[in-house]
């Protein structure tokens, strides 16, 4: 039953791309590839939309070419299935496995895309902590990207905001402009502030944001200190801060805002432009990035959010593209746009700051302001390749989709809203159907997604379930008041199997590899081999579902220091809980969900293929991945792929197999 929509979804898709598989791809290479990677996109809703005439162009550029699911990767998550689109290989060798990895030597999480390492040596002066140097930031994806190889033949390239390339090599002649992965100026990925009187939000501590209070006592005006980067010539690495005044005038329904030597007055429901910000240490020069306000309230109490801090591409604090001063180039041209990696603010949602409405009005103006980097690009793109990313479909996803009658068998939830998605599918059609015909007949030209989307309705604790079947022992009275060191010290590690960490990953405690490790590396196979049948018998005690499609280890070549043990792959409608990704054990193996966050796609890849859409038709009889989308874009523009590109070109004719060797 669960698989029947996707079974009935690839056969219909089948059956659109062979209707373009007749005719034979032209031989020739192109000038011209236009990439439009729209993360998120989902096979069933565009086949759907496409039926109800709400996504003509992408359906007008399927009849030219082809539509067909786009196998996601071992597991379909974001920083994994964009590193392989930058690669064309798995993460066997592009080395990313996971949102969160972890340090074997540390037993604590790490994320998996880029690393900071602090100065190798500081000299401290009571207060003061001078670095002297060896601090870096150091992208870990593995692999030459396709604009590399690209640009070593003289080919152009421009990627913006590609996922999984923070930090950029600055050295690279390809235009590109990092993505998901480049953090906030706190070093976070994605902390707003909440200048505030309301008493709802006194005392709260914001999953992702920080609240400062306001006082206007019988006044007008009222200040608080903005929170920066941590000073990084502080020896308690305490926080730099910007002053902050809040001027309201309620008979005239407005508030003036003067952060540091800027200032913007605005009404209720208003979004300011880009403010630029600057923090100074007392030492060395100032950090400068740039934020965006949004005045939700003002009568009663003023309500008053403060976007993360941007990194600012006029002068940014750490690499944002290549050539180094391209970021600068692009703000000059069109404007200051989000830098941070994932602008979509689901936090300010899932914390009661946006409305439905504000979050909305939020994801709109940041796909118009992708649209916009894209335009500008586009007219002067003569040759090579342009890949465009656009967030906004996947982020809202996230938390709209099962709000909004997507699932016939769901109950629907309080605050409806059935037209989000179709109205945003239709608006991204309108750009892509904008940009295809911009970008010319003769200009071959890819629409792909990363994966598709699911209901996450019940939270999956896969670490208590490791405890409850034997697997994870946690520390008791008896082992001391206080934890173990680093943030799995609640784990008793002496005692423990497997642990569960990331969002699909699942590792054993291997003697030699994991720092207090117990399994022996002889009985490795052993136990990995009776916890896949155990996870993938594993059943819903109140629904009866299966929880767990598929518990698979990585392929052959993965990097034992990086990869989990087993990629776990959850069924429809099930996730892991957030605590559990964070190593954390909790009472309950299955609880329902009940967060705003009520849509992923952090299951088995099966369940959530990606979209591709190509204006050319592929080759007969082949499916697609997101394994062959660079090597095809190489064979595209005249370069061959390299023999570390496990994928194929889609255009070209498979092989004839082998002529078999008469019986003798």
């Amino acid at each position: 039953m669960r698989r029947a929509g996707a079974v009935a979804l690839t056969l219909a898709l089948a059956a659109v791309a062979a209707a373009g598989c007749r005719r034979p791809p032209p031989p020739a290479a192109v000038r011209r590839v236009l990439v439009l990677g729209i993360d998120g996109m989902d096979p069933q809703l565009l086949q759907r939309f496409m039926a109800e005439g709400r996504t003509p162009h992408l359906k007008a550029l399927a009849a030219r070419g082809a539509f067909v699911p786009l196998e996601s990767t071992v597991p379909p998550q974001s920083p994994v299935a964009w590193s392989t689109v930058i690669t064309g290989t798995g993460p066997e060798q592009h080395g990313i496995f996971d949102f969160v990895h972890r340090d074997p030597r540390a037993l604590a999480p790490a994320l998996s895309i880029a690393r900071v390492s602090e100065p190798k040596h500081v000299l401290r002066l009571g207060r003061l902590a001078l670095p002297l140097g060896g601090g870096r930031v150091e992208q870990l994806r593995r692999g030459a990207s396709f604009w590399e190889l690209l640009e070593g033949q003289g080919v152009a390239g421009t990627v913006l905001k590609m996922p999984a390339n923070f930090p950029p090599d600055e050295r690279w002649r390809s235009r590109t402009l990092a993505g998901m992965g480049t953090p906030d100026l706190l070093g976070t990925y994605g902390t707003f502030q909440l200048l505030t009187d309301d008493p709802a939000f006194t005392g709260r501590e914001l999953r992702g944001g920080i609240v400062h209070q306001l006082d206007f006592g019988a006044g007008q005006r009222a200040a608080a200190r903005l929170t920066g980067p941590p000073d990084p010539f502080s020896a308690q690495r305490a926080p730099l801060t910007l002053p902050v005044e809040v001027a309201v005038d309620r008979a005239n329904g407005v508030a003036l805002v003067r952060l540091g030597d800027e200032q913007r007055l605005l009404t209720p429901g208003e979004w300011s432009d880009w403010v630029p910000v600057a923090f100074s240490p007392p030492l060395g020069r100032s950090m400068h990035g740039m934020v965006r306000l949004f005045l939700r309230s003002l009568a009663g109490q003023v309500v008053l959010y403060v976007s993360p801090i941007n990194l600012d591409p006029l002068d940014p604090a750490l690499p944002l593209g290549s050539p180094a001063g391209y970021p600068a180039e692009l703000a000059r041209a069109v404007g200051r746009f989000h830098t941070l990696g994932i602008p979509e603010d689901t936090k300010a949602l899932a914390a009661g700051v946006f409305t439905p409405e504000d979050f909305l009005a939020h994801a709109r103006q940041i796909l118009a302001e992708s649209e916009r980097l894209a335009r500008y690009e586009l007219r002067r793109f003569d040759r090579g390749v342009l890949f465009v990313y656009f967030s906004t479909i996947d982020e809202t996803s996230h938390v709209f989709y099962q709000f909004r009658g997507l699932e016939p068998s769901l109950a629907p939830k309080e605050g409806l809203y059935p037209e989000v998605m179709p109205a945003l599918y239709a608006r991204v059609d309108a750009i892509v159907g904008d940009l295809v015909r911009a970008a010319g007949e003769d200009t071959l030209v890819l629409v792909l997604s990363d994966h598709g989307f699911a209901p996450f309705d019940r939270k999956v604790g896969l670490n208590t379930w490791l405890a409850r079947r034997g697997y994870l022992a946690l520390r008791t009275a008896a082992d001391g008041p206080a934890p173990g060191a680093g943030p799995l010290g609640h784990i008793d590690w002496p005692r423990t199997q497997a642990y569960a960490l990331g969002l699909n990953g699942l590792y054993l405690n291997l003697r030699g590899r994991e720092a207090q490790g117990v399994v022996p590396p002889e009985e490795r196979a052993e136990v990995l081999a009776r916890l896949r049948r155990e996870l993938e018998a594993f059943v819903d005690p109140e629904t009866g579902a299966r929880v767990i499609l598929s518990a698979r280890p990585p392929a052959v070549g993965a990097d034992p220091e990086r990869a989990p043990d087993l990629i776990i792959g959850y069924d429809r409608g099930y996730r892991v809980a957030d605590d559990s990704a964070i190593g954390g054990v909790g009472d309950e193996i299955i609880t329902p969900n009940r967060d705003v966050w009520s849509a992923d796609h952090c299951m088995d890849r099966d369940v959530v293929p990606g979209v591709l859409v190509t204006s050319r038709p592929l080759a007969a009889g082949r499916g697609a991945g997101l394994v062959d989308v660079a090597p095809t874009i190489l064979r595209a523009l005249g370069v061959a792929p390299p023999p570390a590109m496990t994928g194929r070109d889609l255009f070209a004719p498979a092989p004839a197999a082998p002529p078999k060797e008469p019986p003798r």
